[in-house]
């Protein structure tokens, strides 16, 4: 009588073979289900209506709570509690963040970081002629990328090394992402050396009107003068429909301004208050939440 055992004893390799297709489509099987699953990180995670910060809270979900997504829409993801056939959008980062105790709407945030300039495009040049804007800028940049990271907020860097960026792609990153802010970091230059000083800040749309405001009353924190913040069609703040600034963080052809500019603590300072300046912008936009 055939059975089984006779029939694995006397086709050996085709039963390894099935052996080893079964394992891995079991694998395959467990793994695609894992994906669909999610358990909260941080305490007091949102729950919400629509996929991002705009949309009504529904609830606060607690650390540990088990969620299956079903749907996924740019870093946000549609779920459902178990037991519970009502859903949700929650920021992927965010649920998944070890390093955040309880989120906020800057942690449900998502940022592009513009560091101006890069690669042969030097921008403004020192007094000495040895120093170029586009160094700077990329690092305060990822000092600010830092300060924002460790905050819980969703950081999008147009750069993160020393290469051109052609300047129409910069507001289509922030485009891409739904981004709930785009930051331009340059350094200003006078026409003669030594002729000017301080920080201003430019936006151009009626939409981000209330970003450059609150990050003009943050940044004037700095040693350096704040020479306020107006209007300007900057390419990278005009065609662009998220809210947009452009920061000139001091004269890199004033040796008073690029004194301050050079160091990692201004760089840190500039950074800090950036985080404080959408702490308010964002708390200012959505009262409720």
């Amino acid at each position: 009588m055939f059975t089984l055992w006779k029939w694995i004893k006397q086709n050996k390799i085709g039963a390894i073979i099935v052996s080893v297709f079964t394992f891995a489509t079991m694998v395959l099987i467990l793994s695609l289900a894992q994906q669909n699953q999610l358990t909260t990180r941080p305490d007091q995670v949102p729950l919400r209506s629509g996929p991002g910060i705009g949309y009504q809270e529904i609830t606060k979900l607690k650390a540990g709570t088990k969620l299956t997504v079903v749907e996924k829409n740019n870093g946000w993801w549609k779920v459902k509690r178990e037991n519970n056939q009502k859903v949700g959008w929650v920021a992927s980062w965010v649920a998944n963040n070890t390093k955040i105790k309880k989120p906020t709407l800057l942690s449900e945030s998502t940022i592009v970081l513009d560091p101006g300039h890069g690669g042969s495009d030097t921008g403004a040049i020192s007094t000495d002629g040895k120093h170029y804007e586009k160094t700077y800028t990329l690092r305060t940049a990822l000092a600010t990328e830092k300060v924002l990271t460790d905050a819980g907020a969703r950081v999008i860097m147009v750069r993160k090394t020393d290469v051109v960026v052609p300047l129409l792609y910069i507001p289509r990153k922030a485009e891409k992402y739904n981004a709930d802010a785009q930051i331009s970091f340059h350094f200003d230059s006078s026409e003669s050396n030594n002729t000017a000083s301080g920080v201003s800040q430019y936006y151009y749309n009626d939409n981000s009107l209330d970003l450059v405001k609150a990050l003009n009353g943050s940044l004037n924190n700095l040693p350096l003068q704040n020479r306020g913040y107006e209007t300007m069609p900057y390419l990278v703040i005009k065609d662009v429909t998220r809210p947009a600034v452009l920061l000139e963080n001091g004269f890199i052809n004033s040796d008073q301004d690029f004194a301050y500019i050079r160091q990692s603590s201004y760089q840190q300072k500039i950074a800090q208050d950036i985080k404080k300046g959408l702490n308010t912008y964002l708390n200012t936009l959505y009262p409720n939440n």
